[in-house]
């Protein structure tokens, strides 16, 4: 069974399928002897989007519910707005969501909404005991901010660090120097934590001081670095990073798909979907599914177990039957 993944929802509509009910009435006429009725547009529609288009209209209602009373469909259609002025405008927008598989800006604006619910509502659904949070503390590092410069040859890895040594401006040499995107601003990463970047990297960069410079080149799968970490905070009290703690903490757990669909699955299972068309009963099946695959799987089992005992009580009285007849020979 295809198990849901937040990333995985797609938006193929661009009509809903909610209130095209069975009619005689008509969509659409041609001529005077032609038309398009109600019925006829909802079997096509169903037969073509149908599943996905429930599946997203049966997500909003249910993480509405979840959620309670909120903004968040203003708030999407105002990251939009900004989205779209941000990158030149609408038909450059249209272009750029075109290529990320959404037809229309409705379409694109509707998985925000959705995404903005079901984050909302996971988060409510997750929390954490004492002793968890505060091993997490005890591990914890606060971000760190800092810059690089990435080449590819050791010897000008090298040979950067002398100049830099003897005066040269380190921005100044990313720009000139760095062969990724960061060289446009002299090498800065800007702030980064454990795990966001490569085990070698954090390893060098986690070990520096704040102002302090590597001194030799830190040699990763993209290359060869020279990292100069700009800021390192120091660790607040676990009263003063709590709260930071468990955000970070949320923010794993939503990152990690299995868990997602175990916390998607609750709230489906949770809201009592009876989908009433029997075309579209596998809608929801990335969220209902297993349990009927469990439900038929343990009845299965149990039929097999009952026919397994039904053959060894059969054995046991032919047995029993057997040695009674020898008895009485």
């Amino acid at each position: 069974m295809k198990k849901f993944t937040a990333s995985a929802i797609t938006l193929l509509a661009t009509l809903t399928l909610a209130g095209c009910s069975s009619s005689s009435e008509d969509v659409a006429t041609i001529g005077d002897n032609g038309s398009v009725s109600k019925e006829e547009f909802y079997e096509a529609m169903k037969s073509s989007v149908g599943e996905n288009t429930l599946q997203r209209l049966i997500l909003t209602e249910v993480l509405e519910n979840e959620v309670g009373k909120n903004d968040y469909k203003s708030q999407a259609e105002a990251e939009v707005l900004a989205t779209m002025e941000s990158v030149g405008g609408q038909e450059t927008f249209l272009g750029l969501i075109q290529q990320m598989g959404f037809a229309t800006q409705e379409e694109y604006t509707s998985q925000i909404h959705l995404n903005l619910l079901m984050d909302d509502a996971l988060r409510d659904r997750t929390s954490f005991t004492d002793e968890e949070v505060q091993a997490y503390y005890d591990t914890y590092e606060p971000n760190i901010t800092a810059s690089h410069i990435l080449v590819e040859d050791e010897d000008l890895a090298k040979d950067l660090i002398k100049q830099i040594n003897e005066g040269a401006d380190f921005a100044e040499l990313a720009a000139e120097n760095s062969t990724d995107g960061t060289a446009q601003n002299g090498g800065s990463l800007g702030s980064f934590g454990k795990g966001q970047m490569v085990a070698e990297f954090e390893e060098a960069a986690f070990a520096l001081e704040e102002g302090e410079m590597s001194q030799t080149p830190v040699k990763t799968e993209h290359g060869y670095h020279i990292i100069l970490v700009t800021e390192k905070p120091e660790k607040g009290t676990f009263e003063e990073e709590e709260e930071n703690v468990k955000e970070l903490m949320i923010n794993e757990k939503l990152s990690d798909s299995a868990y997602l669909d175990e916390v998607m699955t609750t709230i489906m299972k949770d809201a009592d979907i009876n989908i009433k068309d029997a075309d579209l009963k596998n809608a929801m099946d990335a969220f209902l599914g297993e349990t009927e695959e469990v439900e038929e799987s343990t009845e299965e089992d149990a039929a097999t177990e009952e026919s397994a005992t039904e053959e060894s009580a059969t054995e046991e009285s032919a047995e029993t039957e057997s040695a009674e007849t020898e008895s009485a020979e």
